[in-house]
């Protein structure tokens, strides 16, 4: 049986000035540090850390600076990006390379990419899978339905909306017309539960790409975090 590869990597060639914005190539956008310093307080992570889609490492780059990550090993599609693997890992044989794992964590591309994904890390994870996908992933659609239904997530965080791109003009920072919120498939979990997090309560916040904070002091975040400087009492 012929498996099609729904991700195929494409040279990306900026756009000139004027002309119009599409999507990114493979779906690729960076995630804010704030995305992952948010689900580590709510969800100490631990063990042996996969990332099967990490870009340019901005989650892979703050979980090696949480002190509970004992190994981790990343993976993207694109041979472009430094990572210990580049396999497509919207199919199911591509994880058979992956070493064992106790946590998933990544930011997937969406669209009809992100289903599989989700699938091929539940099965691969020993303790559980975070990842921050479009609040719209609970909808029951056909690539997900069934696996909702049977491995509802134990935990969804509601972020703030993020402008990860500008506008079609390329003129202003824009957001999606959904926000992103961070799923957490627990194996270990008894019960699901829904936070809410407010921009003003989230620890070195930012709007867009431009007002990013420095990457010294997104570690600077997960260290106090762990070390509990940081509340994670709501």
């Amino acid at each position: 049986m012929t498996v099609a590869q729904l991700l195929t990597p494409q040279p990306y060639s900026p756009k000139s000035t004027g002309e119009a914005v599409g999507r990114h190539p493979l779906n690729f956008y960076e995630s804010p540090s704030w995305f992952t310093t948010e689900l580590l307080r709510h969800v100490p992570l631990s063990g042996v850390i996969g990332e099967p889609c990490v870009g340019h490492g901005a989650i892979a780059s703050l979980l090696r600076a949480w002190p509970y990550t004992k190994q981790m090993w990343t993976n993207d599609i694109d041979p472009h990006k430094a990572a210990d693997y580049h396999l497509n890992a919207t199919l199911s044989q591509s994880w058979a390379n992956f070493p064992d794992c106790d946590w998933i964590c990544t930011n997937p591309p969406y669209s009809d990419f992100a289903a599989p994904i989700i699938k091929n890390a539940c099965q691969k994870a020993r303790v559980g899978v975070a990842a921050f996908l479009l609040t719209s992933f609970l909808e029951p659609c056909d690539d997900r339905a069934d696996f909702l239904q049977q491995h509802p997530p134990s935990l969804v965080i509601i972020m703030p909306r993020f402008c990860f791109r500008k506008d079609k003009r390329g003129t202003r920072w824009a957001t999606d017309n959904i926000t992103i919120s961070c799923f957490v498939w627990d194996k270990r979990a008894i019960g699901q539960q829904i936070i809410i997090r407010p921009k003003s309560q989230i620890a070195g916040f930012y709007k867009n790409p431009e007002q990013a904070i420095s990457q010294e002091r997104a570690e600077e975040i997960v260290r106090a975090i762990a070390c509990g400087e940081v509340s994670t009492n709501y």
